[in-house]
C-alpha cells in the first residue's frame, strides 16, 4: 500500500490539512501504517500535481492561513481503482524471528528472556489496541446506522489485531 492511498482514504472521508491528515494516522491506523509529517506533505503536493486532491485555502484569524485538502473526481476514481486492485504480498520483517535464529549461541534462560520480553511489549500492545476497539464500540453503538458504517474498517483492522494474538 502505498502513503498515497492511505492519504486518499482519509480525505475520501472528510477534507483534512496536513497536520489533521498526520493526527488521522496517529489516531486510527497508527498500529499497521505510520507517516511521518514530512512524507505527508511530499505525498499531498504529489497529489494535488497529479490531479487527485486539491487544496482550499482557509484564514484563520490568530494563526495562518490553513490549506485543507479534498479528493477531486480524479482522486475518488483513483481510490476505488486502488480498492479494487489485487494486494502484492508485501515483504515479512520478523525482528524476533532473525533473533531466535541466532539464539543457539545462548543459555535457555537467556532465550525464554527474549520470548518474555517480546511477550510482555505484545501483551502490552494488545492492551491498547482492545482498549481502543471497546472505545469504538461504545462510540458506535451511539450512531446511527450511516454514521456507524464509517466506522466498520476501523473496528476490522482492531478485531483481526486482537484475534490474531
Amino acid at each position: 500500500m502505498s502513503l498515497r492511498h492511505a492519504i486518499l482514504g482519509f480525505l475520501s472521508l472528510r477534507a483534512m490539512s496536513g497536520y489533521d491528515l498526520k493526527r488521522a494516522f496517529d489516531m486510527s491506523v497508527r498500529h499497521f501504517w505510520t507517516a511521518d509529517q514530512a512524507a505527508i506533505y511530499r505525498a499531498l503536493a504529489d497529489l494535488e500535481a497529479g490531479g487527485l486532491v486539491a487544496h482550499e485555502r482557509i484564514a484563520q484569524a490568530a494563526r495562518p492561513d490553513r490549506k485543507e485538502f479534498a479528493l477531486t473526481r480524479e482522486g475518488r476514481r483513483e481510490l476505488d481503482r486502488w480498492f479494487a486492485e489485487a494486494m502484492p504480498t508485501a515483504p515479512r520483517r520478523e525482528p524476533l524471528l532473525v533473533k531466535l535464529f541466532f539464539a543457539g549461541q545462548l543459555d535457555a534462560v537467556a532465550i525464554q528472556a527474549i520470548v518474555d520480553s517480546e511477550r510482555a511489549q505484545v501483551a502490552a500492545e494488545l492492551g491498547a489496541l482492545c482498549a481502543y476497539a471497546a472505545a469504538l464500540s461504545q462510540r458506535a453503538a451511539t450512531l446511527p446506522a450511516p454514521d456507524r458504517q464509517t466506522l466498520l474498517g476501523p473496528l476490522i483492522t482492531l478485531t483481526n489485531i486482537a484475534h490474531s494474538n
